[in-house]
């Protein structure tokens, strides 16, 4: 074999093996355990309770309070967070994904599984799909970063299940464009992009 083509597939096994390390690393959402610092949950079920269990409210009225900002420009600033790009790092920024943790904690874990694993206690039988821990969730997150923007049009619109339960009805995701504000959403999905491997304990620790 020529010695140029010898190297190509060199360089093609070390990145194939690397992809593949990076997979297996890549097992999927931390464990809400993990995830959560008590401050953050403690702070959004007391906002969830003030404004009458209104996600979107009591989150915007939880940034008035922490940015010293009013709530018209509370609303403004959620607005003009893009639709398609994820602001927040999951590998970099552990108060985000603590924060996110919680909403899904608190409006998504009934249905998708406090293992975010498809099996939560709403949904009449488990759903391969909803399942953020397979293969296919992985890859298209942590290789193609492509996943979050398809999860957020899903979040904001709502979804039906491809495949029919076992009595021929159709799995339904309501859309929370109008429950949760965007930043929650973006908040949501760097949960789900959370991976054991890449947050350090120390820098949690600082954030409890």
């Amino acid at each position: 074999m020529h010695q140029y083509s010898i190297r190509v597939v060199a360089l093609l096994s070390g990145s194939l093996v690397a992809t593949c390390l990076a997979l297996v690393a890549c097992s999927g959402p931390q464990s809400l355990d993990r995830a959560i610092t008590v401050v953050d949950e403690s702070a959004y079920t007391q906002a969830l309770a003030d404004q009458k269990n209104d996600p979107a409210e009591a989150f915007l009225t939880m940034r008035v309070e922490e940015l010293g900002i009013s709530a018209e420009q509370a609303v403004a600033r959620d607005q003009a967070l893009s639709t398609t790009k994820n602001p927040f790092k999951a590998r970099k920024d552990p108060v985000a994904v603590s924060r996110g943790a919680v909403v899904y904690k608190k409006h998504c874990a009934d249905c998708h599984g406090q293992n975010a694993d498809g099996r939560g206690t709403r949904l009449p039988e488990a759903l391969a799909g909803a399942d953020f821990h397979d293969f296919s969730h992985r890859f298209a997150s942590t290789l193609h970063h492509g996943a979050p923007r398809a999860w957020f049009r899903k979040i904001t619109g709502g979804y039906t299940a491809e495949t029919p339960n076992s009595d021929g009805t159709f799995s339904e995701m309501p859309a929370f464009n109008d429950t949760l504000a965007r930043e929650q959403v973006w908040l949501v999905i760097t949960y789900l992009q959370s991976l054991d491997a890449d947050l350090q304990d120390d820098a949690r620790a600082e954030n409890e």
